[in-house]
């Protein structure tokens, strides 16, 4: 199998080339232990086919915390999905490349609404203030 790398670089179109666009939206934070995607590139297949939006869950936030950055970790993330490769080598033969679209202005982080539930909860409130308290 083809060694495959994220690259970091602007998009340029080039003539003779179809173009498959994986956009990235928001990143979620959740409280619960959400399973991580085991097949992200069946996920992401079978979005293309429907041509609707698909969410998956695998980057944890204290993988964020420990230094890692979102395209490292999606990186990583591409590396270990063996159907996630198998997908864009069955899209490069169909003649499309595939590209990682990353806003400009940076991903944004939202919470989930267990996350929300969780904060406004006496518990959540209590980390808050220990935290509040710890900033001061």
């Amino acid at each position: 199998m083809e060694n495959y790398e994220l690259q970091l670089k602007p998009f340029e179109r080039k003539d003779g080339y179809k173009y498959k666009v994986i956009r990235l939206t928001d990143v979620t934070l959740h409280t619960s232990n959400k399973r991580p995607t085991k097949a992200m590139g069946k996920k992401i297949k079978q979005a293309f086919e429907q041509n609707k939006p698909g969410r998956f869950y695998g980057i944890k936030p204290h993988e964020v915390m420990e230094g890692g950055d979102l395209p490292t970790l999606i990186n990583n993330l591409v590396k270990n999905d063996p159907n996630f490769l198998k997908m864009i080598q069955e899209e490069e033969k169909k003649g499309y490349k595939v590209l990682l679209e990353l806003p400009e202005e940076g991903i944004p982080a939202i919470f989930g609404p267990d996350t929300v539930e969780f904060l406004n909860s006496k518990n959540g409130q209590r980390i808050m203030r220990d935290i509040h308290k710890q900033e001061i």
